[in-house]
């Protein structure tokens, strides 16, 4: 089993902490389709739901 985790971005995680997703001892990494919150001091993980968010860099009018 592999141990890929990936990062994320500092805005995410401010935002997901001031709308109470984690709490300030915890930080967040991506692992395959989950997101796992771990708290930096007693090492308790846990897979969190992100919300959903509309991406701003892919914009463009889709014609049909």
């Amino acid at each position: 089993m592999s141990n890929d985790r990936s990062e994320i971005s500092g805005t995410m995680i401010s935002e997901w902490r001031s709308s109470g997703l984690i709490t300030s001892e915890e930080i967040v990494f991506k692992t395959g389709d989950l997101y796992v919150a771990e708290n930096v001091t007693t090492s308790v993980r846990r897979i969190i739901t992100p919300p959903l968010t509309e991406s701003s860099t892919n914009k463009r009018v889709l014609k049909g």
